[in-house]
């Protein structure tokens, strides 16, 4: 299992400044191996925003003998020290930021950047200087990089790359990652767009400086550029809209919207300005919205696969091996069809909170055998909270949990070392140090016990044609309409996948995630073999599944198996087809996702409750363990409640005799098992937050 640390370090107390991290520092290795990390997130050389020079200097730069002495290094040394140590860092590319910042500046000699002070005129540093070559006097020149120039897609060479590579909504203005902006300090991050083959073409160039760096792994970050620009009401800069165009004119049926016009001309932002549309109006509102953000899911995963080949293609061409993570913001449908461009999944949260188990198994089954790392989300959650009760000496279970809930369901949550809390809090997300080496260090030794893979009865299906538009058109970011009044799509379907994971979690059922892809962007690769595992499929409003994907269940009813409906199933299939499923002897259907739980085996017996959590765990022998998790956290004691022998069942095939059973702070325990009716029953001494049972 990899063990993540969310090691964006940066200060306490102090506001958290993208897109370059804090300088790294020798005794920060130390502290990762001591948390029993083994692999850096968000971790470093993230300067390519702010230009290519800058970026040099963050993996190359000269260390002044007065920073020698307390262990600074740049970023490639450090990178070599923590690989000596087994540990890579994933220098982290920020797909989406096109950064200027406030800066002073003397005869080429940068004496203020981000934080100004008053010693000289103030100017800016960043992308269009860099472009210009107008920067500090330590920059190389633009062309030294690009010897050609770059050259956008009207065919111009590109003299400002900051005004070119930015999102623009309806009348042309320039989109704002408003997110990494720190307010009243005059920088500005543009919303870049990856539909550019400008941008491509830079992060490319970003890519090969951190290999040369030595970076064992790449993170791609805002993989979902430029669809995440919906939040701000869509981009309708040059290449959306060729794109677009492009797109419609490969579609079977000219929408009606466009009787009559041109299509080799046509200009989807002229068009919406022509009928009275202005910035500001939600996208949902717009005709052929539909065809808009159908168009961005191609555009997303062909250009992220076309960024994540591309760290393969540079590292073998100089010798090396490189990994490849991407940030698969919420484990949305959308990044579905890149999962099988990386090596791991990184997921930032939507919502942090103190008890989801269910977010994890789904993103267990959307990774499909890759690593998950999870990180907290400081927008919309509790990790503001939580910081605040540890600062207090409190809170010290609830962070626990947060890491041994994820490791539990087959998943890893990063341990925070100065994290990111937003640009509104002037903090960092710190848990002191014996705290966060404690947690880490029971990961460690626990290693052998713990698997992504599963071994359980129950699969729920997660129809990503059926969901993607549902999650594009929700609120990802928790906007609140800051940038326009919402409205409901004229096609919206219902959805109720998430509700059921969550009941069937808080039922103490247990159970796999299994995706079924939009196969316009992926093909399926369930297969007859994989459901056969399973006793129980449950469908949730898969209203948009293929005709293969349809026979897949066929097949799994007509074996015995048994399918659990609920809402609607099938629809663009012809009803009689649809009723194949539907009117099956094995199927039933429920009215209402509250109903499901009860049509499902209960696997694991015991008293869990709504306040508990369990998996079933495939070890690399062949051998079984139980992991259980314990969320009856009390606030006025600020302690897990305790559950003292505590007898759990597992119904199985096997034929256990004993078990071992772990829990933070104590030595493993050998206990007794007896098997009663297909049931291998042990008493644990007790149930703390987090209990693994390896049956034998």
């Amino acid at each position: 299992m990899e063990r993540g640390i969310y090691f964006d370090g940066w200060y306490p107390n102090e506001y958290c400044t993208h897109p370059s991290m804090p300088p790294r520092r020798l005794t920060m290795v130390d502290d990762i191996a001591e948390m029993g990390g083994t692999m850096l997130v968000w971790a470093g050389l993230g300067g390519g925003s702010i230009s290519l020079p800058y970026l040099e200097e963050e993996a190359f730069g000269h260390i002044p003998a007065r920073f020698r002495q307390h262990g600074y290094v740049n970023d490639s040394e450090f990178v070599a020290h923590a690989k000596d140590r087994n540990i890579d860092l994933f220098g982290i590319i920020f797909e989406a930021q096109a950064w200027e910042f406030p800066a002073e500046v003397v005869d080429g000699e940068v004496l203020a950047q981000n934080k100004v002070r008053g010693v000289a005129p103030e100017s800016t540093i960043g992308l269009r200087e860099f472009s210009t070559d107008t920067g500090p006097s330590s920059w190389k020149p633009f062309r030294h990089y690009f010897p050609e120039g770059l050259v956008n897609s009207d065919g111009e060479q590109v003299v400002d790359l900051w005004e070119e590579v930015v999102s623009r909504d309806l009348e042309g203005n320039p989109l704002r990652a408003h997110w990494v902006e720190i307010d009243d300090k005059k920088q500005v991050c543009y919303l870049a767009d990856r539909n550019n083959p400008v941008w491509r073409e830079y992060l490319k160039a970003v890519i090969r400086i951190q290999i040369d760096a030595g970076a064992p792994g790449i993170q791609l970050d805002e993989t979902d550029v430029p669809l995440l620009a919906l939040r701000y009401g869509g981009c309708f800069c040059k290449d959306c809209v060729k794109g677009l165009r492009a797109y419609i004119k490969t579609l079977p049926e000219t929408p009606e919207e466009l009787a009559g016009v041109d299509l080799d001309t046509f200009d989807y932002r002229e068009w919406l300005l022509a009928q009275g549309f202005k910035a500001g109006t939600a996208p949902q509102a717009l005709p052929l919205y539909e065809h808009y953000s159908r168009f961005q899911q191609f555009e997303i995963a062909k250009t992220f696969r076309e960024m994540a080949s591309y760290v393969k293609e540079y590292a073998a061409e100089v010798g090396k091996t490189v990994r490849v993570a991407g940030n698969f913001y919420d484990c949305a449908p959308y990044y579905d069809a890149m999962v099988d461009h990386v090596d791991v999944l990184v997921t930032e949260m939507r919502e942090t909170r103190y008890q989801q188990p269910w977010y994890y198994r789904h993103g267990v089954g959307l990774s499909r055998g890759k690593p998950l790392v999870a990180v907290e989300n400081p927008y919309g959650g509790v990790t503001e909270d939580l910081l605040r009760q540890i600062q207090l000496g409190k809170g010290r279970d609830l962070f626990r949990l947060s890491i041994y809930e994820a490791s539990a369901m087959g998943a890893n949550m990063s341990l925070p070392y100065g994290s990111w809390l937003g640009t509104e809090v002037k903090d960092s997300y710190w848990v002191p140090k014996e705290l966060a080496v404690e947690v880490g260090q029971f990961l460690v030794s626990i290693d052998e016990v713990t698997s992504n893979v599963s071994k359980h009865q129950t699969a729920v299906i997660y129809s990503v044609a059926s969901i993607a538009r549902d999650t594009i058109d929700s609120d990802q970011f928790s906007d609140d309409g800051r940038w326009f009044e919402p409205v409901k799509a004229r096609d919206a379907r219902p959805a109720s996948y998430w509700q059921t994971v969550e009941h069937l979690s808080r039922s103490a059922r247990v159970f796999d995630t299994i995706v079924l892809p939009d196969e316009e962007l992926r093909a399926t690769d369930v297969t007859d073999a994989q459901l056969a595992t399973y006793s129980t499929v449950v469908v949730p409003d898969a209203w948009n599944i293929s005709a293969g994907q349809h026979a897949l269940l066929v097949n799994f009813l007509n074996a015995g198996g048994r399918v659990v409906v609920n809402g609607a199933y099938a629809t663009e299939l012809a009803p009689e087809v649809a009723a194949e499923v539907l009117e099956h002897a094995g199927t039933v259907i429920v009215d209402g996702f509250e109903k499901i739980a009860a049509e499902t085996p209960q696997e694991v017996l015991g008293d869990l409750g709504e306040k508990a959590a369990a998996s079933v765990h495939v070890l690399a022998d062949g051998g079984t363990a139980l992991h259980l998790v314990n969320f009856d956290y009390v606030d006025e004691s600020d302690l897990i409640v305790s559950r003292p022998d505590f007898t759990v069942g597992l119904r199985t095939e096997e034929s256990f005799t004993s078990a071992v059973f772990f829990e933070p702070g104590a030595e493993p325990v050998t206990l007794p098992v007896t098997v009663t009716d297909g049931v291998a029953s042990v008493t644990l001494p007790v149930f703390n937050a987090y209990a693994i049972v390896r049956f034998n």
